[in-house]
């Protein structure tokens, strides 16, 4: 038998009685040691931890984990040693200790909602920070080690904690950590790596697990763009500074990582941003103009290729609750989506599951006063077309018809689709109703913007204006604003 290891002690079952704990239930397992839901008589039960694999290693980091709990005492957000049993000659008794019974992280995380997890990781970041403050690095951060301990996440298994003036343990080439939220450092250089940046990188593939239910995680950098991206597992909520963030987090190079106190602002700024509707559309807004002009946006830009206007009213109409679409006839609506019509160089907006609105645009103009996106809009000009010939379909402004597509490009009264029939026969699934544009501007503003919230604007202002006159009236409100 090797010096350096002493005889592991026997398997325990529930039932077993150790060093007078009554072995109530298992709670986990490790490589070195195990936890027991345990009590002795008169006493609540605690979670005693074993440690079943005795070295001279294992041995020393044990001895470190019960060090470092009790110089952290109750420090909210660390799971507390409450007593504890450490010799100081390895070959003695079997050392143990023991902390609070608390709720295991694949508990906990059931039924919670993003917003709920996300304050209690801000929560279990600001534990980290504090340690980081101290200059103590975790290096072992993962969801198994998170325990849900009087109202919030807790961090517990101390076992590979780094601190100042801490004599080394881990050989050189050993890497350190848990295999799925591991920064790439820890596996290269454990032994020298700085465990701050780790903590940070450990912290961010938690969260997305945490986040996806996605139980073994990721490799490599985190990339939205990809089929890591949050869109995939967080229908319909905004996550574009948290996917920047996730990316920053899990840089290969630690430098670049942001500290723990940015990642706690960082969150905190996502929450407030989920929660106001009005913050995040124009924050969306904001973003789309972006994406459309990633080194800035101009004051102005014209798209006139058909192609191309549909893929910029495709990002309009890409998130939900984005835009809001003013009429040239007045009133307005929300575009869920554009494609190509039947009819050649025509598009369809559409309306919800079935509408669509039919032109033939002329030119898409972006137009923007500053970097306050609140007054930025497209403007929309439909070219001029002949009426489809379909008879009483032409609006009395003469602007559109009213109609029924019932396949690509055939046109029908829109009374069919008020009564399911044309000629006698219930129309086919491919059917809807049609507006077909004649003529006309439309105007696209976000759905939070202080045009759109003004009832008053829905009289169709823009369409009696021309390009420049309407850019002009809306040049001199966002100067007052």
């Amino acid at each position: 038998m090797s010096k350096s290891k002493k005889k592991a002690p026997k398997t325990l079952h529930a039932g077993d009685v150790f060093e007078g704990w009554l072995l109530e239930a298992p709670l986990g397992a490790g490589g070195n040691g195990d936890v027991w839901k345990a009590a002795r008589p008169g006493q609540a039960s605690q979670a005693i931890k074993i440690l079943r694999s005795v070295s001279a290693e294992t041995y020393e980091r044990f001895k470190i984990e019960t060090s470092t709990l009790e110089r952290l005492g109750h420090l909210p957000g660390v799971i507390p040693l409450l007593e504890k049993f450490v010799p100081d000659d390895k070959s003695g008794p079997t050392p143990w200790f023991t902390m609070p019974v608390a709720i295991p992280f694949e508990q906990y995380v059931q039924g919670r909602n993003t917003f709920d997890i996300v304050e209690d990781f801000i929560a279990l970041a600001g534990t980290i920070q504090r340690l980081h403050d101290v200059g103590m690095s975790h290096r072992d951060i993962k969801p198994a080690n998170f325990l849900f301990y009087e109202g919030q996440l807790c961090l517990s298994d101390f076992g590979l904690v780094k601190y100042p003036n801490r004599a080394a343990i881990t050989p050189p080439r050993r890497d350190v950590g848990a295999k799925f939220t591991m920064a790439p450092e820890m596996r290269r250089m454990a032994h020298s790596a700085n465990g701050l940046p780790a903590d940070v990188y450990s912290f961010a593939k938690s969260l997305w697990i945490a986040l996806t239910d996605q139980e073994l995680g990721f490799d490599g950098q985190y990339n939205p763009l990809s089929s890591l991206s949050l869109s995939q597992y967080l229908a319909n909520q905004y996550t574009t500074t948290l996917d920047r963030l996730l990316e920053e987090c899990t840089d290969s190079e630690p430098d670049r990582r942001p500290a723990m106190s940015s990642v706690i602002v960082r969150l905190q700024e996502w929450l407030a941003i989920c929660r106001d509707f009005h913050t995040r559309n124009l924050t969306e807004w904001t973003e789309l103009t972006r994406k459309l002009f990633p080194l800035g946006a101009p004051n102005r830009s014209t798209w006139e290729d058909v192609d191309a206007i549909c893929l910029v009213l495709a990002e309009i109409a890409k998130i939900p609750a984005l835009n809001h679409m003013f009429y040239p006839t007045g009133g307005g609506n929300t575009i869920t989506a554009v494609s190509t019509a039947a009819e050649d160089g025509m598009i369809a907006l559409h309306i919800g599951e079935k509408m669509v609105e039919i032109l033939r645009p002329a030119k898409l103009t972006f137009e923007s006063f500053g970097n306050d996106m609140n007054w930025s809009y497209f403007r929309l000009e439909a070219a001029q077309v002949a009426p489809s010939g379909v008879k009483g379909a032409i609006s009395r402004e003469r602007t559109y018809e009213a109609l029924t597509e019932i396949s690509p490009g055939h046109y029908v009264p829109y009374e069919c689709w008020d009564h399911n029939e044309y000629n006698g026969e219930p129309l086919p699934d491919s059917a809807r109703p049609a507006s077909r544009y004649l003529s006309g501007a439309f105007v696209f503003f976000s759905t939070r913007s202080t045009y759109n919230g003004d009832g008053r604007t829905y009289d169709a202002r823009h369409n009696k204006m021309s390009e420049a006159e309407f850019r002009a009236y809306i040049a001199r409100h966002a100067q007052r604003d």
